[in-house]
């Protein structure tokens, strides 16, 4: 007999989770549904897959020179693999891999010091005019 009796407190229980886990398994099998029927990938995955499509070089490396497959520039291929422009990319300054410090850019292929060099003051090939010095990226600084 002890197996037939019921625990009055236990039913209130089950009656709220049951209809809670039906609407759980029916929001659950509604998502799965829409994720079936034609929808795209996200943005970010259709982005890395075009990029990688068309940035890997190993195979013909002048991928990197047609613009209408790499639309982003950078004629160098680097490591076989990344198209990458060495004249102002400061990761590949010059040649791939090869890194400017910090507080420096990559100008036509060199890092120069964009913080003090009065020829490059602030960004590449920004004067300072006349005599005037380049400090904290600004011509003329405290003057």
């Amino acid at each position: 007999m002890p197996c037939a009796s019921l625990n009055p407190g236990n039913a209130g229980f089950s009656n709220q989770f049951v209809p809670f886990v039906v609407l759980l398994l029916l929001g659950t099998s509604h998502g799965f549904q829409n994720g079936r029927q034609g929808s795209r990938p996200s943005a970010h995955l259709n982005f890395y897959r075009g990029r990688q499509r068309v940035m890997w070089c190993d195979r013909d490396p002048s991928v990197c020179l047609d613009r209408e497959k790499n639309p982003w520039g950078g004629t160098t291929c680097c490591f076989r693999k990344f198209c990458k422009d060495t004249m102002s990319d400061s990761s590949h300054c010059g040649a791939c891999g090869r890194a400017c410090g910090y507080g420096r850019a990559c100008c036509d292929g060199y890092c120069v010091d964009v913080q003090n060099d009065p020829y490059h003051c602030g960004s590449c090939f920004e004067e300072c005019p006349g005599e005037t010095k380049c400090s904290f990226a600004m011509c003329d600084y405290g003057g």
